[in-house]
């Protein structure tokens, strides 16, 4: 089971781990259920995670704008095990967690207690 919190602006925030060679960094990502990708990874996370060009995908944003993204594959650390994931960059600060990430889980996020359960 993962448990994460809820922030005071109401995102869901859970921990993965990025690795790089031998290397975990632990950074929290938003659960983002409109996101039906793997991994948004912010720009500023880039030198944590070793990872190689996949693919060219077009992905809708949220203003309607289609847009050709790289997708890259990477290694995370999630649910206390390893998984290759597709991934694009994104300029934001944030990092978004995506619905392909969850297919397998139950994703409850109690907003009253601010808690996350992924089970």
């Amino acid at each position: 089971m993962i448990e994460g919190k809820v922030t005071e602006a109401l995102d869901p925030i859970v921990e993965i781990g990025l690795k790089a060679g031998e290397i975990i960094s632990t950074i929290e990502a938003i659960v983002d259920t409109g996101f039906s990708g793997y991994l948004c990874l912010s720009e500023r996370w880039v030198d944590k995670l070793d990872m190689t060009f996949s693919f060219v995908e077009r992905y809708e944003m949220a203003n309607g704008e289609i847009v050709p993204k790289d997708v890259f594959r990477g290694a995370i650390l999630f649910n206390d095990g390893e998984r290759e994931v597709d991934l694009i960059l994104t300029a934001s600060e944030d990092t978004l967690i995506g619905a392909s990430l969850f297919k397998d889980y139950k994703v409850v996020v109690d907003y009253p207690k601010c808690l996350v359960h992924i089970e």
